[in-house]
């Protein structure tokens, strides 16, 4: 049995917890924030954020974030259509399951939410 621990994305507005040092761009580091960053949504490791939007949010330079997205990307764990602004981390549900099938008939208008592209249809 997994050992879970809830983590509420609010902390990412706390006055407090901006003040600490911020995350150093790494490839644990983004794999931690696609996991339960601001930017996640119901359907778990389905959402829609741009490039730029998505670096900014961390704090970090372009190049940085693309250095570390890519990690994550070479690695399988992650994948984005930066044109359609939609990014798909594959294993995500397996860290966030949900936990009843309400929860899963929740995600319908979500997943409309979520621009056409290839790899929503991969993610489906």
């Amino acid at each position: 049995m997994a050992r879970y621990r809830k983590i509420d994305v609010r902390m990412y507005g706390d006055r407090r917890f901006r003040t600490l040092t911020p995350i150093r761009p790494s490839g644990q580091a983004m794999w931690f924030y696609l996991l339960i960053g601001p930017q996640t949504k119901l359907i778990p490791g389905l959402f829609s954020i741009g490039r730029a939007a998505f670096a900014e949010s961390l704090n970090w330079s372009i190049e940085d974030f693309d250095t570390a997205f890519e990690e994550c990307q070479a690695l399988g764990m992650a994948f984005a259509d930066w044109s359609a602004k939609v990014v798909f981390i594959p294993n995500a549900i397996k860290y966030n399951d949900p936990r009843n099938p309400n929860i899963v008939i929740g995600w319908a208008n979500e997943w409309d939410e979520v621009p056409e592209c290839d790899l929503k249809l991969q993610a489906f």
